[in-house]
């Protein structure tokens, strides 16, 4: 059984906790919000249509000017509490593409793949649809 240790919160969610702890035999196993957030991160790029994970770019803009964390750890919002997680994340994805498709495959592989990896429970995952992206444009850009 999980329980939380005290920690940093997301500012969503200032009652939860940023470290879920089970023990063993050996001791105890601690996950960190950050692993939480690098499986979020690595499942939702996967799905098809999605572009890239994002965040607003005013506050992303004056994050890194005042040296904050990557615009990837900005976007991603962890609530875990007892054996649970609750995740929000921004992305934007492919032009064309049917947005509630994309977003519910985004929910349905970011909580299986969590519950797979860390055996914590999904309670929620919200996903915000930030901007559409043609392919085109991702190509100019990269020149």
């Amino acid at each position: 059984m999980a329980r939380l240790t005290s920690g940093t919160t997301s500012r969503k969610h200032a009652s939860a906790s940023s470290v879920a702890e089970r023990g063993t035999q050996y001791g105890q196993i601690k996950i960190h919000e950050g692993a939480i957030a690098t499986i979020v991160r690595k499942a939702a790029c996967a799905v098809p249509g999605v572009t890239r994970i994002t965040g607003n770019s005013f506050v992303d803009n004056i994050a890194e000017i005042v040296g904050s964390k990557k615009i990837q750890d900005r976007s991603i919002q962890i609530a875990m509490n007892n054996a649970s997680v609750a995740v929000e994340l921004s992305i934007n994805i492919q032009y064309g593409v049917q947005l509630p498709a994309v977003a519910a495959a985004v929910q349905d592989v970011v909580s299986k793949e969590i519950n797979a990896i860390t055996g914590l429970n999904v309670t929620k995952v919200n996903v915000i649809v930030r901007e559409m992206e043609d392919a085109a444009d991702d190509e100019s850009e990269e020149l």
